[in-house]
């Protein structure tokens, strides 16, 4: 009976056993999910729905409020917030469906609305219509979001300007000019200091569109002159909104914007100058892997600073063992030789769970996290697998591929190409134009046939300017060289 109660608890304990390994296998690959230790990292958990409701009401209370409490007013406030938020939603779920999907994107998108109008009917009540800062939102809306809704903002804000100022159309136009200015110029701004530029944008903007006014006779000579100095004065309102809410709104909201990007480039940044200085070998290679993805960025319009700063962090996993990745090997023994194919690829493999770990732990961006993430996709190991079929022909390759996620972003995928087209030019003996072709188209060919593009909106449009790009790139890092005496 002894017997056969100690059997019966074995044979549970190996089942669970196996449940858990299946249950973190699953976790592994699911998407990167934010720590909840700090209270700026946790997701924002209320409902779409509920946000947007909740922004409706409010926006509609304030309009109510400026006209009057009549059922006339009320009607018409009513259709006019209907025919707006209709018009928002139905733009953004076409084009920004992403956006909607994201709980912390959509309470942003609200907040801002909200705040706006909040300041516009301030400045409205006490100051001057044509201080209303369209444009400092605008532009908030497309660092934090995208430039397609920063243009909804522009759009959209400068409407309910204009209606509660008596729909008047010249500080529709006025406002509208100033938002669409500074949205198309978005990808410029990378320093703090460059909203002072975009300030004097906006006052440049706001003072050609009332001087046009001016001329047609819709205003006065004193009429003129009022207008002009708080048109002006928009500008500088619009910087220190802009200092004042862009950071608070990028930690609150995990947002990544070019400004953080800059930040977390900064070589002072102590990750960094952890891979400079216990990794060199890694350092050196993410370097050239960034230079490499930020022109293949840019050759097909993305974010090439994203690119830039993804592959710069993509492989600080490494820091974990660094002794096990070629790069880093200097005496010349590789201790791969000592250990097992299987062994030697759940250490390559736990780089990617170290990097997002180290990500964490520092305070790396999320958009930075899930590149490190999605950087291997589900690729396999061909070496530790050809290795295992010598000791066992019933190898299954499946056993020897990354976890992944694939990339989900044009840009993640540019990373996994430049990672891996690096390392493998690196290693060209005698690298030669054609080699070097060779070598890349071979390497984005076999990901594509292997599917880890099937995640990213990516086109083979986009892949050949891609190849070509880092074809003259990195023939540009490996040119030929005169032997020194």
């Amino acid at each position: 009976m002894d017997n056969l109660l100690e059997k019966l608890k074995n044979r549970i304990s190996i089942f669970l056993l196996r449940v858990a390994r299946e249950l973190r296998t699953d976790a592994r690959k699911g998407p990167v999910v934010r720590e909840s230790k700090s209270l700026f990292s946790r997701e924002i958990k209320i409902p779409v729905f509920a946000s947007l409701l909740f922004t409706v009401a409010t926006l509609y209370c304030m309009l109510v409020v400026v006209f009057g409490l009549c059922w006339n007013v009320m009607v018409a406030v009513a259709i006019f917030i209907t025919a707006i938020v209709s018009f928002f939603v139905v733009q953004t779920k076409n084009k920004e469906k992403v956006i909607l999907e994201d709980n912390d994107a959509v309470v942003l998108m609200c907040l801002l609305f909200i705040i706006a109008v909040l300041i516009f009917q301030i400045s409205r009540e006490y100051v001057s219509p044509f201080l209303s800062p369209v444009a400092a939102f605008s532009l908030m809306s497309a660092m934090l979001l995208s430039s397609r809704i920063g243009i909804l903002y522009a759009v959209s804000l400068s409407l309910f300007v204009a209606f509660s100022n008596d729909m008047r159309f010249d500080i529709f136009l006025v406002m509208l000019c100033g938002g669409v200015v500074v949205v198309t110029n978005v990808q410029s701004i990378r320093r703090r200091s460059d909203f002072i530029n975009t300030g004097v944008k906006i006052a440049i903007a706001n003072i050609a569109m009332i001087t046009m006014f001016y001329f047609l006779g819709s205003y006065g000579d004193s009429q003129f002159k009022y207008n002009l100095f708080f048109g002006a004065l928009n500008g500088a309102f619009a910087i220190v909104l802009m200092l004042v809410f862009m950071p608070l709104f990028e930690k609150v909201f995990s947002r990544t914007t070019n400004i953080k990007l800059i930040e977390l480039s900064d070589f002072n940044n102590l990750l960094l100058k952890r891979l400079m200085l216990e990794v060199p070998g890694t350092y050196h290679h993410s370097i050239m892997a960034a230079d490499i993805a930020e022109q293949a960025a840019n050759a097909i319009n993305e974010n090439s600073l994203l690119a830039r700063v993804g592959a710069y962090y993509h492989d600080i996993g490494k820091l974990k063992n660094p002794q096990y990745f070629m790069e880093n090997q200097i005496s010349g023994h590789n201790p791969h030789d000592d250990l097992t194919p299987e062994m030697s690829k759940l250490i390559l493999i736990s780089h990617v769970k170290d990097g997002i770990a180290l990500a964490r732990k520092y305070n790396v961006d999320n958009e930075i996290i899930n590149i490190i993430g999605q950087h291997h996709g589900t690729t396999s190991m061909h070496v530790f697998y050809h290795r295992a079929l010598e000791s066992g022909p019933n190898t299954n390759i499946e056993n020897f591929r990354y976890s992944g996620p694939k990339p989900a972003t044009k840009v993640a995928a540019i990373v996994m190409i430049a990672d891996s087209c690096e390392a493998a030019c690196r290693s060209i003996e005698g690298p030669t134009a054609l080699r070097i072709k060779d070598t890349v188209e071979k390497i984005i060919n076999n990901k594509f046939i292997d599917g880890q593009f099937s995640e990213c909106p990516i086109t083979l449009r986009d892949l050949k300017i891609i190849s070509d790009s880092m074809i003259s790139t990195i023939m540009g890092i490996y040119h030929a060289r005169i032997d020194y005496k």
